[in-house]
Formats: C-alpha cells, structure tokens, sequence
C-alpha cells in the first residue's frame, strides 16, 4: 500500500516522499488536487496526508473512501481538517519524528487490520489443510521458508502470514519482486547506498533488507536475480549484515527470510543458473504450494469467498451461483490458480444481473483452456480421444457421474456403458477417482 501526499508546496511534499521511503513505504506525491483526485484509491493507498489548503479535499476523499486514513498539515489550529475527516493533525513547521510517529501509529493499525485478514484462510482440501499445519508449525520459529508453486496459488499470501503469525509480527514486513527491479538497480534496493556512492546518488538510501531489521524479508522470484547477486545474497544471509554500495563498513541486520519461486529449482540448480548452497541455504522449510487445479474441493469455498469480499466492498448484495455456473467452475483447468478466480468471481459480481450469477456471465476462457488441455499426439484414435474426455471429466466433478454425463452432453446409462466397456478393457478403475457426493455447493 502506498501513501499519498498532497500540498501545494513542491519541497513540503519532497521531504514528506523522502521520510515515507525511508520507512520502508512507498509514497505517491502530488501538488495538484485534480490529480490527486483521479488517482486517489483505497486499494492502493491506506494513508493520505493532505494539506489543509485543500480542506474539500480531506471531506470529499473521506466521504468516498472511509478506510483511508487522513492526517491534515498546515499553518492552522487544524480544528476544520478534524471535523471534516482528519484524523491527526500536524501544524507547520513539524519535526520529521512527529510525521514518523503518527505514520507509526497508523500503519501498526493497518498492519494488525492485515494480519486479522490474512488468518482467515479459505481451505476445504486435505493437502491445503495439511500445508498448513506446517505453517501454523513454522510461523512461529525463526526458520527461512522457501515456497514454490506457480503464479497466482497464493505464495505471497502464505508468506505475510507466516509473519503475521510469528514472534516478528509487530515487526516490518518487507516484500520485494526481484522480477521487476532490472540487474543493475538490484543491488542498491537490497542493501542500500551511501551518498556519493554513483552518480545519482545525492542522499544514502536504506536498503530492503535494513528495513526489515527486526522484520521478515520477502524474496519474491528468488530464481530470478543472476549468479553475482546470489553470492553476496548468501553472504549477507550467513554473517546477517549488508555491505550498502560504497559504504566502508558492514552493516548488522536481524531479520527472518522468506524466498518464493514459481519455477523449477531444481532445474535451474542442475543447469547451473541457481547456486546450490544459497538454495541449501533458503529451503530450511520448504513448502510446495499446489496449482488450484489440484484441489478442486477449494474452488467454490473460494468463490463464495470472493463474492462476499467484492459485494463488502462495494456495497452490493451478495450473489450466489447456478449449478450450470457451479460446475463450470470446478471443471476448468484454472491456469491462472486463485488469482484468476479472484478476478473471474468479481468480474461477474460487477456485470451480472439479478441475485444469481448463471454459466454465461462468469466468462470463462473455456475455449483456450479446452485446447491447451486436449493436445494430443498424431496419430491419436478417435476412441482414444472420447475416452480421455471422460476421464478428465470425470476427474473435474471428483468422480461424480451425474455431473459428469451433465457436461458431456450424454445421458447416464451411455457414461455407465462406457466406463464399464474401459474397466474390462483394463483402462480405467474407480479407484482413481474421488467419489463425493454433491460438496460443490455455496
């Protein structure tokens, strides 16, 4: 989350940028209120300081987004920015330990707001359940934690509560992608940078991993930073302390460690392009994170979820799902994991009518994930491809025929023909299938 700023002042709102990033947060700067007004947004910005100049402003972003916290500066008594949404008032000139103290209080509330959030895990599947026993085993140790699975199965999610729920929780929590920060800024946003140390570097900047002192670290995409950077990462995760590019002496940092990946490891070491002891290093507790498309019995508990997360937020009514819809949802392949039906749950929250979301309007790309899911090698018979049809079908509902015959478009008696003319033939057995009965339900 991000911290938005506006006054009129350039260097009243530079200083502020300043103070915010060395708290280790990210601020959104603006000296015109038009601006501010357009990217103003709660799910990106939990705190907003705002000039009393632009009292109308504090009513206006208060009235619209209550959860946005509102501290008013100015020359004033600050008795109109109070009644109007403030909810601390710091009156120019201030200290800078006086804005660190009150963004202290703030963020501690929104960070305990956080970790309340993220102890409601949304889990119906016995290898979820198992996963996270060991979490609520390790959450409290000070043991690195290394987490695979692909994009959007809920890594980072497992990783702020794994903080939330440790001795370090009152502590900073620090996420960083290294995807996203190019090879040649990497370095100085992990360790830091003393003034002078390059051209650019007109102040000392604080790195990642002195944010997070007393904290948790998040290395999202570990696989990602070249072999250079993964020499000096083991250092510091050895000795724990940093050297900041240009600094003359080294720097000691008491943090806990989580890493993230969303590829093969293990590939990677063996080709050479991911250091085996810093992986020896990392994966003290490793956990592997399976794709949404292995735990079926968690799809619908989510969507119920994210039904009622979207219709909070937005004031609506809470929707509920057709069959159709229903068995739709545990049937697709969900290449996108938890993320994708996140985003499939709201968009048909926003676009459909009416209290129930039918087949039509959570627009599933069915039609990619059908052909990316039934290719097959040439040569493949007819026959061949009615029965892997069947089977996967059947897998999609956890061995359920009725739903399955539903899907297919044939009737009962032609599935129970048909199965029964693979089982004597040695090609399929009941065994492979889970059984339930009707548990997909809201």
């Amino acid at each position: 989350m991000k911290i938005a700023i506006l006054d009129p002042d350039v260097s009243t709102v530079n200083i502020l940028s300043e103070l915010i990033d060395e708290m280790g947060q990210t601020p959104s700067p603006f000296t015109d209120k038009d601006m501010f007004l357009e990217a103003i947004n709660p799910d990106i910005h939990s705190i907003a300081i705002i000039s009393d100049d632009f009292t109308d402003v504090i009513e206006g972003t208060k009235q619209v987004y209550n959860n946005i916290e509102i501290i008013g500066i100015g020359k004033s008594d600050g008795d109109r920015s109070m009644q109007v949404g403030a909810s601390h008032y710091l009156r120019k000139p201030f200290k800078a330990e006086e804005i660190r103290q009150v963004l202290g209080v703030l963020l501690d509330t929104s960070r305990n707001c956080k970790a309340e959030d993220d102890s409601q895990f949304i889990i119906s599947d016995q290898s979820m359940k198992g996963i996270m026993k060991m979490v609520n085993k390790v959450a409290p140790t000070q043991a690195p934690v290394f987490i695979q699975g692909e994009s959007g199965t809920g890594k980072e999610v497992i990783a702020r509560y794994i903080h939330n729920n440790s001795k370090r929780r009152l502590g900073p929590y620090i996420g960083i992608n290294l995807a996203a920060i190019p090879d040649t800024l990497l370095e100085s946003e992990l360790f830091g940078y003393e003034k002078g140390a390059f051209t650019g570097a007109y102040a000392t900047r604080t790195g990642k991993f002195e944010l997070a002192d007393k904290g948790t670290i998040l290395l999202d995409e570990i696989t990602e930073i070249n072999p250079g950077l993964q020499a000096k990462l083991l250092r510091v995760l050895q000795e724990k302390q940093i050297d900041r590019v240009g600094g003359k002496s080294p720097i000691k940092v008491d943090f806990r460690v989580i890493a993230t990946t969303n590829r093969d490891i293990e590939k990677d070491i063996g080709e050479g392009r991911f250091r085996k002891d810093l992986f020896f290093r990392l994966n003290v507790i490793p956990i592997r994170v399976p794709p949404l498309c292995s735990r079926r019995d968690d799809i619908l508990p989510l969507a119920g979820h994210f039904i009622r997360k979207v219709a909070k937020r937005e004031g609506m009514g809470e929707k509920s799902l057709s069959r159709e819809a229903k068995d739709a949802l545990c049937t697709y392949s969900w290449p996108g994991n938890v993320r994708e039906l996140e985003n499939v749950m709201e968009r048909a929250m926003i676009l459909s009518d009416g209290d129930i979301i039918h087949l039509d309007e959570i627009m599933l790309d069915m039609a990619s994930c059908n052909s990316s899911s039934m290719e097959v090698p040439g040569g493949t018979t007819i026959e061949e491809m009615e029965k892997r049809l069947i089977v996967s079908t059947l897998k999609g509902v956890s061995g359920n025929r009725t739903k399955a015959a539903a899907l297919l478009g044939i009737s009962i008696r032609t599935l129970r023909n048909k199965l029964n003319d693979y089982t004597k033939k040695g090609q399929f057995s009941d065994a492979n299938l889970v059984k339930t009965s009707d548990k997909h339900a809201l």
